[in-house]
C-alpha cells in the first residue's frame, strides 16, 4: 500500500483483516504520541487540505459502522462528535420530525483534519498482519515477467534508501498528486489518462474553541450568492467556519484577514453566532480547482497488472460538499474485494477493479462533479450580474419530482449580504 490517508489505512486494514500481509508505505512522518498533539505539531506535506475542516458523511459512518467499527472507536477516543444534521434541519420544517428516525443520517466529525488520521493510524497499528512505515517514500515500481503481452507487470516497489519491497499486488493509494503513473510510464506501460473538469473554489476557515458547540439554525452548508459557508462542530470544544469562492474572485482574498472574515460572516443572520468562540490561529486558505478521474483500463487492457488505485489516486474532486473519505472509504471497501478474489490472477484483478469502480464510485464521482459545474456556473453568472444558469426544467439535474417542486415554488435563498453588499463588507 502506496499511501497512508485515511483509504489506504482503510484498504490495508480490510486485507490484513483477510489474511494477507500487508505494509502501508508513507512518506510523510510518523504521528505524534497523543492526539492533541497531531493538531500543531504533525505536517503531511502530501496531504494539501490538511488544516482545513472535515466531516465524515453518514456514508463514511454507516461504512466504519460495517467494516470497520475499530475506526470509530478510535475516532470517539480523539473526540470526534457524531450528530444528526439531518434532524436538526427538519426541526425547522413545519409538522412534527420527532417521530422520525434519522439515524441512518448521522454523521461523524473531529472537524480537524489531522485527529482523523490520528484515529485511523492508531486502529491500523493494532491489526495483526498490517505494517504500517512512515518516512518512506516509493521511488520507483519494481516489475517482473509480463502476464499480459506487451503490459508491465508490478511485482514490488523500491523506496528512496533503495529498499526492495516485494508484493503480490501494489495498492496505489498515494492521493491526488500521486507518482505512480510517472512509474508506471518508466517501466514500460501507458500513461493513464486523466479526464479533467477546472471549476473549483478557494477556502478560507477559522477555527474557534468554546464551551457550547454553536447550534445550527441553517444547513451545514449554505449558498449565499457569489460565496458559500461551511459550519461543522468539532472535538473538545472546537468548530471551524470556512467561507469559499470562485478562484477569480480577487475582493474575496481580503476575508484572509480574520476581522474581514468575521464582518462577512456576522452578515449572515443564520450562521453569525459561529464566529462568537475564541479564535484559534489565523485564517487558513487553500485553492482547490480540478476535479479528475483517472482510467487505468484503456480499450480493455490495464496500464500495469500488479498495480490497482484506490481513492485520489484513481479519482479525486474538491472538497466543497465533503465526500471525500466517504468515496475513498467506499472505494477501499469495493479494492479490498477485488483483490481478495483475485489476487492470483493479475489481469482478472485488473478487470475486476475495472468493473467494480465503473460500477458504484464512478457515478458517485461524477454526481459530485456535476455539483462543482452547476455551482461554479451559478457563482460566475452572480459575480458578472447576469441571469442565474440554473434551469430547475432541465433534465439533468434533478429527478421529476424535484423539479416539479422547483417549478412550483420560488427558490430559497440563504439570508446574507447581496454581491454590492458583500464587496462593501471586503472593503
Amino acid at each position: 500500500m502506496v499511501g497512508a490517508g485515511p483509504t489506504g489505512l482503510a484498504t490495508a486494514m480490510l486485507l490484513a483483516r483477510r489474511g494477507f500481509d500487508t505494509a502501508v508505505l508513507d512518506r510523510d512522518d510518523d504521528p505524534p504520541g497523543e492526539p492533541e498533539e497531531a493538531w500543531g505539531a504533525w505536517g503531511r506535506r502530501s496531504v494539501t487540505q490538511f488544516r482545513q475542516i472535515h466531516v465524515l458523511q453518514a456514508g463514511c459512518r454507516a461504512l466504519l459502522q460495517e467494516h470497520l467499527p475499530d475506526v470509530l472507536e478510535a475516532l470517539g477516543a480523539v473526540g470526534a462528535v457524531q450528530f444528526k444534521h439531518v434532524a436538526s434541519l427538519a426541526r425547522l420544517l413545519p409538522g412534527p420530525s420527532e417521530e422520525r428516525d434519522f439515524s441512518r443520517y448521522e454523521t461523524l466529525t473531529t472537524c480537524r483534519r489531522p485527529l482523523i488520521d490520528f484515529a485511523f493510524c492508531a486502529a491500523a497499528r493494532a491489526v495483526q498482519g498490517l505494517e504500517v512505515r512512515h518516512a518512506c517514500p516509493v521511488n520507483e515500481l519494481v516489475t517482473g515477467r509480463p502476464v499480459v503481452d506487451g503490459v508491465p507487470h508490478v511485482c514490488g516497489v523500491r523506496t528512496r534508501s533503495g529498499e526492495t519491497v516485494p508484493a503480490r499486488v501494489v495498492v496505489d493509494a498515494a492521493g491526488r498528486r500521486t507518482p505512480l503513473p510517472s512509474m508506471v510510464e518508466a517501466v514500460g506501460g501507458r500513461r493513464p489518462e486523466e479526464e479533467a473538469l477546472e471549476a473549483g473554489f478557494v477556502y478560507n476557515t477559522q477555527y474557534y474553541r468554546g464551551t457550547v458547540l454553536p447550534e445550527y439554525r441553517e444547513a451545514a452548508l449554505a449558498a449565499v450568492g457569489s460565496i458559500s459557508v461551511l459550519t461543522l462542530p468539532g472535538d473538545h470544544g472546537w468548530w471551524g467556519v470556512t467561507l469559499y469562492h470562485a478562484p477569480k474572485d480577487k475582493a474575496m482574498r481580503r476575508v484572509r484577514d480574520r476581522a474581514v472574515f468575521e464582518r462577512v460572516v456576522r452578515s449572515l443572520p443564520l450562521d453569525a453566532h459561529w464566529v462568537d468562540g475564541e479564535p484559534q490561529g489565523d485564517v487558513r486558505s487553500m485553492a482547490s480547482t480540478a476535479n479528475a478521474t483517472r482510467r487505468f483500463v484503456m480499450d480493455g487492457r490495464p496500464c500495469a497488472t500488479g498495480l490497482v488505485p484506490v481513492g485520489d489516486a484513481w479519482g479525486f474532486t474538491n472538497p466543497s460538499i465533503g465526500r471525500g473519505v466517504t468515496l475513498g472509504l467506499m472505494h477501499a471497501v469495493d479494492v479490498a474485494d477485488a483483490v481478495s478474489e483475485h489476487i492470483d490472477d493479475p489481469a482478472a484483478l485488473a478487470a475486476e477493479w475495472d468493473r467494480r469502480t465503473t460500477a458504484r464510485v464512478a457515478p458517485w464521482h461524477a454526481a459530485t462533479v456535476d455539483f462543482d459545474r452547476i455551482r461554479a456556473r451559478e457563482v460566475e453568472a452572480i459575480r458578472e450580474g447576469g441571469p442565474d444558469p440554473f434551469d430547475p426544467a432541465d433534465p439533468s439535474v434533478a429527478g421529476s419530482r424535484v423539479r416539479d417542486v422547483a417549478r412550483a415554488n420560488p427558490p430559497y435563498k440563504t439570508p446574507g449580504p447581496d454581491r454590492a453588499e458583500l464587496e462593501a463588507l471586503l472593503v
